[in-house]
């Protein structure tokens, strides 16, 4: 079990190792739990996230619709992962496995399968 622990540690240190760009805050807040702060520092980066690469805009609306999820506002998450799927509907290598991971267990921790629609409020 512990073995599993330091590999997910150091994976999420690669990971975050890879996003020192803008969205390396919000990364640094989202794995420290603070996802209120890390839903702020993204919310702060909605303009230029037009102009990211397309992988970096799919890890951001991943990362924004968890962070959503994390604080309890299941209908923005919804939506935000709904723009993630969309993203990796373009291009499935957008995201690394260990993010496709987190996208599946937030949208099935939001109650919906693979091609259900978005919860509407």
């Amino acid at each position: 079990m512990r073995s599993f622990l330091v590999l997910g540690s150091i994976l999420w240190a690669l990971t975050l190792a890879g996003c020192g760009g803008p969205m390396g805050q919000a990364l640094h807040h989202y794995q420290d739990t603070r996802y209120p702060e890390a839903l702020h520092a993204l919310e702060d980066l909605e303009e230029d996230a037009q102009d990211f690469e397309p992988a970096e805009r799919a890890r951001y609306t991943l990362y924004r619709g968890l962070a959503h999820l994390a604080v309890g506002n299941a209908p923005a998450a919804s939506r935000w992962l709904a723009r993630t799927r969309g993203e990796l509907a373009e291009d499935p290598e957008r995201l690394s496995q260990v993010d496709k991971s987190r996208l599946e267990s937030g949208w099935r921790s939001l109650g919906l399968m693979p091609g259900d629609a978005v919860i509407t409020d």
